[in-house]
């Protein structure tokens, strides 16, 4: 099955629907018809479908509305809502979007990539082998390269028309959707490796070929197949994977600004991420090469078998070069618990990207309080089900003398007659500045120093939005931290040699650059 989505360019909108909608005016009562649809709509997957519907129906309006609401629609158009539409993909009715491959489909592939007339500048691909940390959903992964994509157009800049979601229908492993009656996709067994990675070549090949200078987002492979697959392509096409790299430069440049915010230096830090799949040993990899840090302190991995030395059994590629050195564990122990290796560690910086709801228990809370001072908590595992702790839980165990950032959106805490905002550490900040930064410099690569840049460009983002205790800029800004991340990403492509396009400029020439570059609604051409 293959469909391309109905992107709606400014003459091709029905005719009927636009002549009733000409001046500004109604464009104002479009918006408010929105608001009120979400306001009354019964549940978040309600106000996902209606926000859909308009996104199919009038893509320009949609856009419009999300840039003007970013912080009450993001929610509903990504984390957390897009979780559940991802499980109930197959009952959800809306109109065909985006290109779907399967592999015992027999589908042509280059033939049917050759048949898409539209110009492509950013692919957001998955198998649906590990959606958000809700695991196997196959075809119900389109939903993420979808919303995704949505974010890289409401701010990042990106044409609606210029962007392409992909899913890869290569089986499930999922017994639940193996049983539906109703899963669209593919009900055999996933393929072995070696079929996959036969297969992924044969697609990648094909979207390069008919898309030189796209920029190609991996988007919830698996941790067996993420890793290996960025390793592969990321040399040699231009491309990044958003759950190790995305989440990465997200989460270093939020513990930068937690950090400093604290009173503390980061190279100075003990910095503990609990998760040793691809996400967590891309955010210890990336705080590694960004905090410098000094010879007693750094970055340790916690996975279930406790923490991760060096010569640990069964350590993956990613884990080899983050595993702490051997001689640092205490005599007589195999390895450390949690418990155990914050008690020795006396970490200042406590991250989850496990997706074990509850895993940040009261005692591990209060031991990692009693050691450093102004602890900073990151339950960063989607969705909000899936949270290693929740940040009330955190106030109520220690007090207010912590930070707490979140993966999922979480109202403000409670404590003392006071509120406090919450900031999530989201990847909205960073992947549409990264994107639009290396289509802008037509990079031929996202190197390692172009996400080093995004860092820096997050962690000092000043914001005059924000409440003294949000770590992060307000979510309203991101349009504006997106246009810092691109200009950062780009004159770090041309330094490093990897622009096509471009060689060294001065700051005001890239900044015109990425302000000509992008895209925004124009609503009065919708309506004409």
């Amino acid at each position: 099955m293959s469909y391309i989505q109905p992107h709606l360019s400014e003459n091709k909108v029905s005719t009927n629907y636009a002549t009733q909608h000409v001046s500004l005016g109604n464009i104002t009562n479009q918006t408010t018809q929105i608001r009120f649809s979400i306001d009354v709509a019964g549940n978040d997957l309600s106000k996902y479908l209606m926000l859909r519907h308009v996104q199919d129906q009038n893509e320009r309006l949609f856009y419009h509305y999300i840039r003007n609401n970013i912080k009450d629609s993001l929610p509903y158009i990504y984390t957390p809502s897009v979780g559940d539409a991802c499980e109930k993909y197959s009952y959800l009715n809306f109109a065909p979007r985006g290109l779907y491959f399967s592999y015992r489909g027999d589908e042509d592939v280059k033939a049917t990539i050759a048949s898409i007339s539209n110009d492509i500048d950013v692919i957001v691909v998955t198998d649906g082998s590990r959606v958000l940390g809700l695991g196997d959903l196959g075809i119900g992964g389109m939903g993420i390269s979808i919303g995704k994509l949505s974010l890289y157009t409401a701010v990042g800049g990106i044409p609606p028309e210029r962007t392409l979601p992909v899913c890869i229908d290569v089986g499930t492993n999922n017994a639940r959707l193996k049983q539906d009656p109703q899963y669209l996709g593919d009900k055999e067994d996933r393929l072995d490796d070696e079929t996959f990675y036969n297969y992924l070549d044969e697609i990648m090949q094909a979207l390069v070929v008919k898309w030189p200078k796209a920029i190609i987002q991996f988007e919830d492979f698996s941790n067996n197949h993420a890793y290996p697959l960025l390793e592969k392509y990321r040399n040699q096409y231009r491309c990044f994977n958003d759950d190790i790299q995305g989440t990465a430069t997200v989460s270093a440049a939020t513990i930068k600004r937690a950090l400093l915010k604290a009173g503390k230096e980061p190279s100075t830090s003990r910095v503990f991420v609990v998760g040793g799949g691809s996400a967590g040993c891309g955010i210890a990899q990336l705080i590694k090469d960004s905090f410098q840090f000094d010879s007693s302190h750094g970055v340790c991995i916690v996975d279930q078998e406790g923490l991760l030395f060096d010569d640990s059994n069964k350590l993956s590629i990613m884990q080899k070069s983050l595993a702490r050195p051997f001689y640092e564990r205490p005599s007589g122990k195999s390895t450390l618990s949690l418990i155990e290796a914050i008690e020795y560690y006396q970490p200042d910086v406590l991250i989850g990207v496990t997706g074990v709801a509850g895993l940040f228990t009261e005692e591990i809370i209060k031991a990692l309080a009693k050691y450093t001072q102004t602890p900073i908590i990151m339950p960063l595992s989607n969705p909000i089900s899936a949270c290693e702790v929740t940040p009330q839980q955190v106030y109520d165990w220690i007090g207010n003398d912590v930070i707490v950032t979140t993966g999922s959106p979480f109202a403000p805490v409670q404590y003392d007659n006071q509120s406090y905002t919450i900031s999530q550490c989201n990847n909205v900040y960073v992947f549409p500045g990264i994107g639009l930064g290396a289509k802008v410099a037509s990079a031929k690569s996202v190197s390692n120093g172009m996400l080093l840049k995004a860092v820096d460009a997050l962690a000092t983002f000043e914001c005059t939005r924000c409440s003294d205790n949000e770590v992060l800029p307000a979510i309203e800004s991101t349009l504006d931290v997106s246009k810092s991340i691109a200009i950062a990403v780009a004159k770090q492509a041309m330094k490093e040699g990897l622009s096509d396009v471009m060689r060294l400029s001065d700051d005001a020439d890239i900044t015109a650059m990425i302000e000509h570059a992008f895209w925004n609604p124009e609503v009065d051409k919708a309506s004409r």
